[in-house]
Protein backbone atom coordinates (compact mmCIF):
# COMPACT_ATOMS: atom_id res chain seq x y z
CA UNK A 1 0.00 0.00 0.00
CA UNK A 2 2.81 2.59 0.89
CA UNK A 3 3.84 2.33 -2.91
CA UNK A 4 1.41 3.86 -4.24
CA UNK A 5 1.66 7.75 -3.63
CA UNK A 6 -2.14 8.84 -3.66
CA UNK A 7 -2.26 5.59 -0.79
CA UNK A 8 0.93 7.46 0.81
CA UNK A 9 -1.07 10.61 0.63
CA UNK A 10 -4.08 9.54 2.26
CA UNK A 11 -1.83 7.95 4.96
CA UNK A 12 -0.60 10.80 5.87
CA UNK A 13 -3.84 12.73 6.17
CA UNK A 14 -5.09 9.74 8.52
CA UNK A 15 -2.11 10.13 10.64
CA UNK A 16 -2.18 14.43 10.87
CA UNK A 17 -6.04 14.69 11.11
CA UNK A 18 -6.10 11.71 14.18
CA UNK A 19 -3.04 14.02 16.06
CA UNK A 20 -5.23 16.57 15.37
CA UNK A 21 -8.20 15.47 16.60
CA UNK A 22 -6.56 13.84 19.55
CA UNK A 23 -4.97 17.17 20.80
CA UNK A 24 -8.00 18.70 20.76
CA UNK A 25 -10.55 16.21 22.14
CA UNK A 26 -7.42 16.03 25.43
CA UNK A 27 -7.44 19.88 25.48
CA UNK A 28 -11.33 20.28 26.03
CA UNK A 29 -11.47 17.46 28.17
CA UNK A 30 -8.84 19.23 29.95
CA UNK A 31 -10.60 22.55 29.92
CA UNK A 32 -13.84 20.87 31.09
CA UNK A 33 -12.28 19.50 34.31
CA UNK A 34 -9.75 22.01 35.50
CA UNK A 35 -10.50 25.25 33.48
CA UNK A 36 -13.90 25.53 33.77
CA UNK A 37 -14.50 23.11 36.50
CA UNK A 38 -18.09 21.54 35.06
CA UNK A 39 -19.81 18.78 37.26
CA UNK A 40 -19.55 15.61 36.22
CA UNK A 41 -23.18 15.47 34.53
CA UNK A 42 -21.95 19.05 32.38
CA UNK A 43 -18.60 16.76 31.11
CA UNK A 44 -20.96 14.16 30.60
CA UNK A 45 -23.34 16.32 28.15
CA UNK A 46 -19.97 18.02 26.92
CA UNK A 47 -18.87 14.40 25.50
CA UNK A 48 -22.14 13.95 24.01
CA UNK A 49 -22.87 17.09 21.98
CA UNK A 50 -20.43 15.88 18.83
CA UNK A 51 -22.64 12.71 19.19
CA UNK A 52 -25.77 14.43 19.02
CA UNK A 53 -24.71 16.15 15.99
CA UNK A 54 -24.24 13.20 14.19
CA UNK A 55 -27.47 11.72 15.16
CA UNK A 56 -28.99 14.60 13.98
CA UNK A 57 -27.44 15.28 10.85
CA UNK A 58 -25.86 11.73 10.26
CA UNK A 59 -28.46 10.47 7.62
CA UNK A 60 -28.78 13.54 5.72
CA UNK A 61 -24.94 13.69 5.29
CA UNK A 62 -25.04 10.06 3.85
CA UNK A 63 -27.39 10.88 1.64
CA UNK A 64 -25.54 13.96 0.58
CA UNK A 65 -22.01 12.58 0.56
CA UNK A 66 -23.37 9.95 -2.17
CA UNK A 67 -24.58 12.65 -4.30
CA UNK A 68 -21.52 14.39 -4.56
CA UNK A 69 -17.38 14.00 -5.19
CA UNK A 70 -16.50 12.94 -1.68
CA UNK A 71 -12.42 14.52 -2.17
CA UNK A 72 -13.76 18.03 -1.95
CA UNK A 73 -15.68 17.21 1.22
CA UNK A 74 -13.00 15.63 3.34
CA UNK A 75 -10.44 18.82 2.20
CA UNK A 76 -13.61 21.26 3.59
CA UNK A 77 -14.13 19.67 6.89
CA UNK A 78 -10.30 19.51 7.78
CA UNK A 79 -10.48 23.59 7.06
CA UNK A 80 -13.29 23.59 9.02
CA UNK A 81 -12.39 22.07 11.92
CA UNK A 82 -9.51 23.94 12.41
CA UNK A 83 -11.23 27.02 12.49
CA UNK A 84 -13.43 25.29 15.49
CA UNK A 85 -10.52 24.83 17.26
CA UNK A 86 -8.91 28.44 17.17
CA UNK A 87 -12.40 29.81 18.31
CA UNK A 88 -11.41 28.32 21.63
CA UNK A 89 -8.00 30.00 22.49
CA UNK A 90 -9.28 33.23 20.51
CA UNK A 91 -12.11 33.53 22.95
CA UNK A 92 -9.64 32.59 26.09
CA UNK A 93 -7.32 35.13 25.29
CA UNK A 94 -10.22 37.62 25.64
CA UNK A 95 -11.25 35.90 28.91
CA UNK A 96 -14.98 35.16 27.28
CA UNK A 97 -14.42 31.37 27.29
CA UNK A 98 -17.58 29.74 28.34
CA UNK A 99 -19.47 26.25 29.41
CA UNK A 100 -21.60 27.30 26.29
CA UNK A 101 -19.27 28.10 23.94
CA UNK A 102 -17.58 24.72 24.34
CA UNK A 103 -20.90 22.92 23.96
CA UNK A 104 -21.23 24.64 20.98
CA UNK A 105 -18.02 23.69 19.13
CA UNK A 106 -18.29 20.47 19.90
CA UNK A 107 -22.01 20.35 18.43
CA UNK A 108 -20.23 21.76 15.62
CA UNK A 109 -17.33 19.82 15.68
CA UNK A 110 -19.43 16.79 15.71
CA UNK A 111 -21.39 18.36 12.40
CA UNK A 112 -18.19 18.99 10.74
CA UNK A 113 -16.77 15.66 11.48
CA UNK A 114 -20.02 13.54 10.32
CA UNK A 115 -19.58 15.14 6.83
CA UNK A 116 -15.74 14.06 7.02
CA UNK A 117 -15.94 10.61 8.36
CA UNK A 118 -18.80 9.68 5.96
CA UNK A 119 -17.00 11.23 2.88
CA UNK A 120 -13.68 9.67 4.18
CA UNK A 121 -15.82 5.76 4.54
CA UNK A 122 -16.96 6.13 1.10
CA UNK A 123 -13.54 7.64 -0.16
CA UNK A 124 -11.45 4.81 0.55
CA UNK A 125 -13.05 1.73 -0.93
CA UNK A 126 -13.16 3.42 -4.49
CA UNK A 127 -9.71 4.33 -3.92
CA UNK A 128 -8.84 0.91 -2.81
CA UNK A 129 -9.77 -2.29 -4.29
CA UNK A 130 -11.25 -5.00 -2.48
CA UNK A 131 -8.82 -7.63 -2.24
CA UNK A 132 -6.55 -4.73 -0.40
CA UNK A 133 -9.33 -3.44 1.25
CA UNK A 134 -8.60 -4.95 5.00
CA UNK A 135 -4.74 -4.88 4.57
CA UNK A 136 -5.40 -1.60 3.90
CA UNK A 137 -7.91 -0.30 6.89
CA UNK A 138 -5.36 -2.45 9.43
CA UNK A 139 -2.50 -0.15 8.24
CA UNK A 140 -5.01 3.04 8.61
CA UNK A 141 -6.00 1.65 11.96
CA UNK A 142 -2.20 1.26 12.85
CA UNK A 143 -1.74 5.12 11.69
CA UNK A 144 -4.67 6.24 13.51
CA UNK A 145 -3.22 4.39 16.70
CA UNK A 146 0.04 5.36 16.53
CA UNK A 147 -1.47 9.22 16.28
CA UNK A 148 -3.55 8.43 19.11
CA UNK A 149 -0.30 7.60 21.30
CA UNK A 150 1.01 11.11 19.63
CA UNK A 151 -2.03 12.68 20.25
CA UNK A 152 -2.11 12.56 24.16
CA UNK A 153 1.67 12.16 25.07
CA UNK A 154 1.57 15.65 22.78
CA UNK A 155 -1.10 17.29 24.41
CA UNK A 156 0.09 16.31 28.05
CA UNK A 157 3.37 18.78 27.96
CA UNK A 158 1.47 20.87 25.91
CA UNK A 159 -1.56 21.50 28.47
CA UNK A 160 1.03 21.61 31.12
CA UNK A 161 3.30 24.14 29.36
CA UNK A 162 1.02 26.23 27.35
CA UNK A 163 -2.48 25.73 29.35
CA UNK A 164 -5.29 23.48 27.44
CA UNK A 165 -6.30 26.78 25.20
CA UNK A 166 -3.73 27.48 23.77
CA UNK A 167 -2.63 23.82 23.13
CA UNK A 168 -5.92 23.50 21.37
CA UNK A 169 -4.46 25.61 18.91
CA UNK A 170 -1.70 22.79 17.91
CA UNK A 171 -4.60 20.80 16.64
CA UNK A 172 -5.26 23.35 13.78
CA UNK A 173 -1.80 21.99 11.79
CA UNK A 174 -2.80 18.45 11.96
CA UNK A 175 -6.07 19.30 10.42
CA UNK A 176 -4.11 21.81 7.75
CA UNK A 177 -1.83 18.76 7.10
CA UNK A 178 -4.72 16.64 6.46
CA UNK A 179 -6.61 18.73 4.13
CA UNK A 180 -3.30 19.59 1.96
CA UNK A 181 -2.82 15.88 1.48
CA UNK A 182 -5.64 14.81 0.63
CA UNK A 183 -5.83 17.84 -2.25
CA UNK A 184 -2.99 16.54 -3.74
CA UNK A 185 -4.48 12.75 -4.18
CA UNK A 186 -4.56 12.40 -8.30
CA UNK A 187 -7.26 9.59 -8.46
CA UNK A 188 -10.56 11.29 -9.88
CA UNK A 189 -13.59 10.38 -8.54
CA UNK A 190 -16.17 9.81 -11.47
CA UNK A 191 -19.01 12.19 -10.94
CA UNK A 192 -22.06 10.43 -9.14
CA UNK A 193 -24.87 9.36 -11.30
CA UNK A 194 -27.73 11.84 -9.73
CA UNK A 195 -31.50 10.78 -10.10
CA UNK A 196 -33.68 12.98 -12.48
CA UNK A 197 -36.40 13.25 -9.78
CA UNK A 198 -34.09 12.94 -6.05
CA UNK A 199 -35.76 11.70 -3.45
CA UNK A 200 -34.60 12.49 0.34
CA UNK A 201 -35.98 10.43 2.11
CA UNK A 202 -36.61 7.48 -0.17
CA UNK A 203 -32.29 7.41 -0.62
CA UNK A 204 -32.08 7.66 2.92
CA UNK A 205 -34.49 4.60 3.62
CA UNK A 206 -32.33 2.77 0.82
CA UNK A 207 -29.60 3.06 3.15
CA UNK A 208 -31.04 2.19 5.96
CA UNK A 209 -32.49 -0.99 4.70
CA UNK A 210 -29.05 -2.22 3.27
CA UNK A 211 -27.89 -1.97 7.03
CA UNK A 212 -30.65 -3.67 8.89
CA UNK A 213 -32.25 -5.94 5.83
CA UNK A 214 -29.59 -7.02 3.57
CA UNK A 215 -27.08 -8.84 5.11
CA UNK A 216 -27.06 -10.56 8.35
CA UNK A 217 -23.47 -9.87 9.46
CA UNK A 218 -24.07 -6.37 8.99
CA UNK A 219 -27.42 -5.95 10.74
CA UNK A 220 -25.73 -8.49 13.56
CA UNK A 221 -22.78 -5.98 14.00
CA UNK A 222 -25.25 -2.62 13.77
CA UNK A 223 -27.42 -3.67 16.66
CA UNK A 224 -24.75 -4.96 18.80
CA UNK A 225 -22.54 -2.11 18.23
CA UNK A 226 -25.72 0.61 19.60
CA UNK A 227 -25.32 -2.14 23.03
CA UNK A 228 -21.41 -1.49 22.89
CA UNK A 229 -21.18 1.70 22.40
CA UNK A 230 -23.38 2.67 25.06
CA UNK A 231 -20.45 1.43 27.47
CA UNK A 232 -18.02 3.06 25.84
CA UNK A 233 -19.72 6.51 25.67
CA UNK A 234 -20.09 5.99 29.40
CA UNK A 235 -16.27 4.88 29.96
CA UNK A 236 -14.83 7.62 27.92
CA UNK A 237 -17.12 10.28 29.53
CA UNK A 238 -16.32 9.78 32.73
CA UNK A 239 -12.09 8.76 32.28
CA UNK A 240 -10.53 11.66 32.56
CA UNK A 241 -12.67 12.92 35.69
CA UNK A 242 -11.77 9.00 37.50
CA UNK A 243 -7.82 9.80 36.09
CA UNK A 244 -7.91 13.42 38.05
CA UNK A 245 -10.31 13.84 40.52
CA UNK A 246 -10.47 9.96 41.81
CA UNK A 247 -6.83 8.92 41.40
CA UNK A 248 -5.16 12.37 41.46
CA UNK A 249 -2.86 11.99 38.31
CA UNK A 250 -1.72 15.21 36.66
CA UNK A 251 -2.22 16.20 33.38
CA UNK A 252 0.98 14.96 31.89
CA UNK A 253 0.35 11.27 33.64
CA UNK A 254 -3.12 11.10 31.74
CA UNK A 255 -1.62 12.44 28.63
CA UNK A 256 0.29 9.29 29.18
CA UNK A 257 -2.19 6.74 29.86
CA UNK A 258 -4.55 8.10 27.33
CA UNK A 259 -1.60 7.07 24.79
CA UNK A 260 -2.36 3.77 25.78
CA UNK A 261 -5.03 3.98 23.58
CA UNK A 262 -2.98 4.37 20.65
CA UNK A 263 0.12 1.51 21.83
CA UNK A 264 -3.15 -0.84 22.04
CA UNK A 265 -4.60 0.29 18.52
CA UNK A 266 -1.16 -0.32 17.17
CA UNK A 267 -0.70 -3.56 18.47
CA UNK A 268 -4.31 -4.69 17.10
CA UNK A 269 -3.61 -3.48 13.81
CA UNK A 270 -0.12 -5.42 13.19
CA UNK A 271 -2.01 -8.75 14.66
CA UNK A 272 -5.59 -8.33 13.13
CA UNK A 273 -4.27 -9.91 9.92
CA UNK A 274 -2.40 -12.66 11.06
CA UNK A 275 -5.08 -13.78 13.84
CA UNK A 276 -7.81 -13.55 11.49
CA UNK A 277 -6.68 -15.40 8.36
CA UNK A 278 -5.49 -18.16 11.03
CA UNK A 279 -8.65 -18.34 12.69
CA UNK A 280 -11.19 -16.82 10.84
CA UNK A 281 -12.66 -13.16 10.90
CA UNK A 282 -15.71 -13.81 12.46
CA UNK A 283 -14.27 -15.83 15.46
CA UNK A 284 -11.25 -13.48 15.85
CA UNK A 285 -14.05 -10.42 16.09
CA UNK A 286 -15.90 -12.05 19.04
CA UNK A 287 -12.80 -13.10 20.98
CA UNK A 288 -11.62 -9.55 20.64
CA UNK A 289 -14.72 -7.87 21.56
CA UNK A 290 -14.87 -10.52 24.57
CA UNK A 291 -11.19 -9.49 26.03
CA UNK A 292 -12.20 -5.16 26.00
CA UNK A 293 -14.88 -5.61 28.67
CA UNK A 294 -12.09 -6.90 30.41
CA UNK A 295 -9.53 -4.69 29.77
CA UNK A 296 -12.19 -1.55 30.91
CA UNK A 297 -12.39 -3.12 33.58
CA UNK A 298 -8.37 -2.86 34.53
CA UNK A 299 -8.63 0.65 34.00
CA UNK A 300 -11.52 1.24 36.44
CA UNK A 301 -9.21 -0.81 39.12
CA UNK A 302 -6.33 1.10 38.72
CA UNK A 303 -5.25 3.85 41.78
CA UNK A 304 -2.63 6.65 42.33
CA UNK A 305 0.78 6.70 41.96
CA UNK A 306 1.92 3.74 40.29
CA UNK A 307 -1.58 3.13 39.35
CA UNK A 308 -1.02 4.88 36.33
CA UNK A 309 0.72 1.67 34.67
CA UNK A 310 -2.18 -0.39 35.66
CA UNK A 311 -4.43 2.02 33.52
CA UNK A 312 -2.28 2.31 30.95
CA UNK A 313 -2.07 -1.56 30.13
CA UNK A 314 -5.73 -1.80 30.86
CA UNK A 315 -6.23 1.09 28.15
CA UNK A 316 -3.85 -1.27 25.72
CA UNK A 317 -6.38 -4.27 26.15
CA UNK A 318 -9.64 -2.32 25.76
CA UNK A 319 -8.30 -0.47 22.55
CA UNK A 320 -6.55 -3.30 20.81
CA UNK A 321 -9.20 -5.54 21.36
CA UNK A 322 -11.79 -3.31 19.92
CA UNK A 323 -8.77 -2.12 16.45
CA UNK A 324 -9.31 -6.21 16.03
CA UNK A 325 -13.22 -6.21 16.20
CA UNK A 326 -13.83 -2.98 14.29
CA UNK A 327 -10.99 -3.84 11.47
CA UNK A 328 -13.03 -7.49 10.53
CA UNK A 329 -16.38 -5.76 10.83
CA UNK A 330 -15.68 -2.61 8.65
CA UNK A 331 -13.73 -4.02 6.06
CA UNK A 332 -16.74 -6.69 5.60
CA UNK A 333 -18.78 -4.24 5.48
CA UNK A 334 -17.37 -2.24 2.95
CA UNK A 335 -16.64 -4.69 1.05
CA UNK A 336 -19.93 -5.93 0.29
CA UNK A 337 -21.57 -1.80 0.01
CA UNK A 338 -22.26 -0.82 -3.82
CA UNK A 339 -20.15 2.60 -3.79
CA UNK A 340 -23.43 3.98 -5.02
CA UNK A 341 -24.76 3.89 -1.36
CA UNK A 342 -21.24 3.76 0.75
CA UNK A 343 -22.45 7.32 2.47
CA UNK A 344 -25.55 6.63 2.98
CA UNK A 345 -24.55 2.95 4.91
CA UNK A 346 -22.00 4.63 6.39
CA UNK A 347 -24.02 7.04 7.98
CA UNK A 348 -26.52 4.56 9.03
CA UNK A 349 -24.21 2.58 11.21
CA UNK A 350 -22.87 6.01 12.37
CA UNK A 351 -25.82 7.28 13.66
CA UNK A 352 -26.52 3.66 15.49
CA UNK A 353 -23.25 3.42 16.91
CA UNK A 354 -22.95 7.26 17.97
CA UNK A 355 -26.08 7.73 18.81
CA UNK A 356 -25.95 4.98 21.37
CA UNK A 357 -22.26 6.28 22.73
CA UNK A 358 -24.00 9.93 23.36
CA UNK A 359 -26.85 8.17 25.26
CA UNK A 360 -24.24 6.66 27.07
CA UNK A 361 -22.22 9.83 27.55
CA UNK A 362 -25.04 11.62 29.30
CA UNK A 363 -26.28 8.69 31.24
CA UNK A 364 -22.23 8.01 32.65
CA UNK A 365 -22.34 11.74 33.47
CA UNK A 366 -25.52 11.61 35.78
CA UNK A 367 -24.54 8.10 37.18
CA UNK A 368 -20.99 9.39 37.74
CA UNK A 369 -22.53 12.66 39.64
CA UNK A 370 -24.15 10.11 41.80
CA UNK A 371 -22.45 7.32 42.25
CA UNK A 372 -19.00 7.83 41.53
CA UNK A 373 -16.30 8.08 38.12
CA UNK A 374 -15.20 4.10 39.32
CA UNK A 375 -18.04 2.94 39.44
CA UNK A 376 -19.54 4.29 36.38
CA UNK A 377 -16.19 2.48 34.72
CA UNK A 378 -16.82 -1.06 36.27
CA UNK A 379 -20.54 -0.73 34.53
CA UNK A 380 -19.38 -0.15 31.36
CA UNK A 381 -16.83 -2.85 31.72
CA UNK A 382 -19.86 -4.96 32.37
CA UNK A 383 -21.98 -4.16 29.88
CA UNK A 384 -19.49 -4.00 27.13
CA UNK A 385 -18.43 -7.92 28.33
CA UNK A 386 -22.40 -8.38 27.60
CA UNK A 387 -22.53 -7.25 24.41
CA UNK A 388 -19.82 -9.96 23.65
CA UNK A 389 -21.75 -12.89 24.80
CA UNK A 390 -25.10 -11.88 22.76
CA UNK A 391 -23.23 -12.28 20.09
CA UNK A 392 -22.26 -15.67 19.93
CA UNK A 393 -25.22 -17.62 18.35
CA UNK A 394 -25.28 -14.93 15.77
CA UNK A 395 -23.91 -15.30 11.74
CA UNK A 396 -21.08 -13.43 12.44
CA UNK A 397 -19.14 -16.11 14.42
CA UNK A 398 -19.27 -17.84 10.16
CA UNK A 399 -17.69 -15.31 8.90
CA UNK A 400 -14.29 -16.69 7.08
CA UNK A 401 -12.96 -14.17 5.00
CA UNK A 402 -14.02 -10.79 2.97
CA UNK A 403 -16.23 -12.03 -0.08
CA UNK A 404 -16.72 -9.85 -3.99
CA UNK A 405 -18.57 -6.57 -3.56
CA UNK A 406 -22.46 -7.49 -3.00
CA UNK A 407 -22.00 -11.53 -2.53
CA UNK A 408 -22.78 -11.32 1.08
CA UNK A 409 -22.24 -13.99 3.77
CA UNK A 410 -19.61 -16.33 3.49
CA UNK A 411 -20.31 -19.39 5.37
CA UNK A 412 -17.39 -21.74 6.81
CA UNK A 413 -17.11 -24.64 5.01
Amino acid sequence: MFRHPDHRLLLVSVASSQIGLQIAYFSVSIIAVVVLDLSEAQIGVLNAMDQIALVIFGLLVGAWVDRVRRRPIIVVSEALRALLMLSVPIAWAFDALTAWQMYAVMFLLGLVSVCFDVAQGSYIPMLIDNDRLTGANSHMQGIRSASDTGGPLVAGPLVTLLTAPVAVAVAVAGFAVSAFSVWRIRFQETEPVRSATPNLRGEIAQGIRFLLLKDPIIRTVALSSAWCNLSIGAFQAMLVVFLIRDTGQSTAVVGLILAGSGVGGVLGAMLVGKISQQFGMGRTALVALALSGPGMAVVALSGPGWGAVVAFLGQVLFIASIVVFNVNVVSYRQAVTPDAIQGRVNATQRVITWGSMAVGSILGGFAGEAAGARTVLLIAAGMLFAGCLALLKTPIRTLTELPEEGTGLVEVK
